[in-house]
């Protein structure tokens, strides 16, 4: 897996090339919690495959960016790896994170 950062004024976007798996997801973890920006889009274009461990460490991202009141995206997202977040409710934890007022 390669991430490319790339840096605007209050945001930066992680460019997110090859396979998040169990082998290199804590490398995506340190570059996503060390970013000091309001907002943190992950670009998931160039992801080939996501495994399990990949796709419950970026929820659990996404909660510890709402807990800070920040905000974690994903964006670009291939239509094969859409449809496997969609089928373990990924989407829909993410929409209960954006609508629930901040604790």
């Amino acid at each position: 897996m390669e991430i490319r950062v790339r840096q605007q004024k209050g945001m930066a976007t992680l460019e997110v090339e090859g396979e998040l798996d169990f082998s290199n997801v804590e490398q995506l973890q340190r570059e996503i919690q060390r970013r000091p920006e309001e907002v943190v889009e992950v670009d998931l274009q160039e992801l080939r495959f996501i495994d399990s461990s990949g796709m419950g460490m970026l929820l659990s991202q996404a909660r510890l960016f709402y807990r800070q009141g920040r905000i974690l995206r994903f964006v670009r997202i291939p239509n094969f790896i859409q449809e496997d977040l969609e089928v373990i409710g990924f989407f829909r934890v993410l929409e209960v994170l954006e609508t629930k007022p901040n604790d």
